[in-house]
């Protein structure tokens, strides 16, 4: 029998259907390429409410089943049990906001990380196992894991799903050519001949504490068996790459400029996305080109164009720290 995944996911995966505009998905072999932005306000490009959106994601995104239920001991040990469910939930929000830290947000890159996990489990419908790949001896750390390790189902045809291992790549960057180039150049590690031995013969979670499923769960041991290379469970599934790609567009400022309503806005975003849907998707396949083994398997595109990638950044930062970036 087969694992329901999306029983196992936490977040409300309607978040996107609220926050998010699809302009469209293009599909093609192992290529999918899907565009959205962040629905506008009024006649400005605003990523306000999915910042807020995404802040409500923190405690799923950080803490494991386990971390969970070791905090609620902990504070029913300190309170008593009554206090500690009221004390619960702001207590894990607390200890959520320390995983990011007070690093400059141009630099870092696990806002970027939040928004591909949230991207993956509601429109891939998958479950995060793990942040990162755990277990690495490379002492030149020529694999540095990956954004974010999921489990599910994918759709390599209409109505046609396979058992998938998810490895993201997310990136933020100024420009579209540069952001892609970036994200292959990291992916390709799990696949060029120099690093794929290390990657194909590691346990890919060694340590139980770094998996979001609790040993108690029904499905444990054989979740467990599909992150381990080597195993029947882990051969039957596809390698997928879901990899989100924000990058600036200097049309956006110029569509608020000419907009006139709201619909005007969405409608000029809209019709420019579609218009270069096909240089896109074009772009990307030329890129993938010199990435031969990346063409082997399946790689999935959320691109996100802004006004200025900076306004999420600086933005997440503030939501989460409630204080502007200060060195």
């Amino acid at each position: 029998m087969s694992i329901d995944w999306e029983k196992k996911i936490k977040i409300d995966t309607e978040w996107s259907d609220r926050q998010l505009t699809h302009h469209f998905t293009n599909k093609n072999a192992k290529i999918t390429v899907r565009a959205f932005t962040p629905k506008v306000s009024g006649t400005t490009f605003s990523c306000d409410a999915l910042i807020e959106e995404l802040g409500y994601f923190l405690p799923d995104y950080v803490h494991t089943d386990i971390s969970k239920k070791n905090k609620l001991k902990s504070l029913t040990s300190q309170f008593g049990k009554t206090t500690a469910e009221k004390r619960f939930d702001t207590a894990l929000y607390k200890e959520a906001l320390s995983f990011f830290g007070k690093k400059d947000p141009t630099t870092d890159g696990k806002y970027g990380e939040l928004l591909l996990f949230a991207l993956t489990e509601s429109i891939l419908k998958s479950k995060m196992i793990a942040h990162k790949i755990e277990g690495l001896s490379n002492a030149k750390d020529q694999i540095k894991g990956g954004d974010g390790i999921f489990l599910g189902n994918y759709e390599i045809e209409e109505g046609q799903f396979e058992p998938a291992i998810f490895i993201g790549e997310s990136k933020i960057m100024q420009g579209f050519s540069d952001c892609i180039d970036d994200a292959l150049g990291s992916i390709n590690r799990f696949h060029a001949p120099d690093t794929k031995a290390e990657f194909n013969s590691m346990e890919f979670i060694v340590a139980n504490k770094t998996i979001f499923i609790d040993d108690s769960d029904i499905d444990y041991d054989k979740i467990y068996e599909m992150l381990t290379p080597g195993s029947q469970a882990f051969q039957n599934q596809i390698l997928v790459h879901p990899i989100l790609i924000m990058y600036n567009t200097s049309h956006i400022e110029n569509f608020e400029k000419k907009a006139t309503t709201k619909a005007h806005l969405e409608f000029l975003i809209k019709t420019h996305l579609e218009s270069k849907k096909d240089k896109l998707v074009e772009k990307i396949n030329e890129k993938l080109k010199t990435f031969s083994q990346i063409e082997k398997v399946y790689v999935d595109f959320f691109c996100f164009p802004f006004n200025n990638i900076n306004n999420f950044r600086n933005g997440m930062y503030f939501n989460i720290h409630k204080v502007p970036y200060s060195k």
